[in-house]
């Protein structure tokens, strides 16, 4: 019998848990406020404290208070992160760049379970993506007035060829080749998952030299990676989200972060 060792989300939240890379969260937002103007909706985001997050959609009467973590991958740039209870299977993560006056928000919301049992083949055959995953990425100005000429975190191709070596604690080992501009293809090396490997949907923004957000879909375990990678420093911040069980019906959300080696760059051809 062949078998293969795909295990949930939930799983794997508790075998990277053990002692863990992830940074450490940071306070340092509590008591602040920011309005971020995403172009349309303008949404503030009320620090409460270290971990209590108030948002609020002004003039459309959307709000909810959720509970949040946020790490600091860089001075003056913060990684925020919150299940929103208010939603069905919704996560967002923020990247405030307080420095640049700017923020890009990730809102994911994994799908239910008839719409993750449709067959690849069928999806194939309709010319839909692949994963269930539905991924919104926004940019927004904090304190100001989105415009067209705002500066934003650009998509990017620069990580597009590296062959990343990612550790996330002393037994969880991934390595990640950046295939284009759309997917990237993941191989865990060593830890729960050993010997699995698949090539995913995924998207970049830049954040700063050698800084970057990168944003993954996965298909086959519905699963969304938010992590903001810190070449320079060889470095993650992030997290992982999706169903704790195979219930579709409790979330697992918990903290990344892995020391980064890169082991190769393959030069694309112009």
């Amino acid at each position: 019998m062949n078998e293969t060792n795909w295990i949930s989300v939930g799983d794997l939240g508790t075998s990277f848990a053990i002692s863990s890379h992830a940074l450490a969260p940071v306070a340092e937002l509590a008591g602040q406020a920011y309005d971020i103007d995403f172009g349309g909706d303008v949404v503030t985001h009320t620090f409460v404290d270290g971990e209590t997050l108030r948002w609020t959609v002004k003039g459309a009467g959307q709000s909810g208070t959720d509970t949040y973590r946020a790490t600091s991958p860089r001075q003056g740039i913060y990684f925020v992160d919150f299940v929103k209870s208010s939603e069905r299977a919704t996560s967002v993560s923020l990247v405030l760049d307080l420095q640049r006056g700017i923020a890009t928000a990730v809102i994911g919301t994994l799908p239910d379970e008839a719409r993750a049992s449709v067959p690849a083949v069928e999806l194939a055959r309709q010319k839909r993506e692949l994963t269930g995953v539905d991924v919104q990425m926004l940019a927004g100005v904090i304190g100001g007035k989105f415009e067209a000429l705002s500066p934003t975190h650009e998509p990017t191709s620069e990580l597009v060829g590296k062959r990343v070596l990612y550790r996330y604690n002393p037994h969880e080992c991934y390595e990640h080749v950046y295939l284009n501009d759309k997917m990237y293809a993941w191989h865990c090396v060593s830890g729960i998952e050993k010997g699995l490997a698949d090539a995913d949907r995924c998207h970049y923004r830049k954040i700063r030299d050698g800084l970057y957000l990168f944003v993954w879909r996965e298909k086959i375990v519905p699963t969304l990676g938010v992590v903001v990678i810190d070449l320079d420093a060889r470095k993650t911040t992030g997290k992982i989200f999706g169903y704790a069980g195979d219930d579709f019906g409790t979330l697992a959300n918990f903290p990344v972060g892995a020391y980064a080696t890169v082991l190769n760059t393959t030069t694309v051809p112009a």
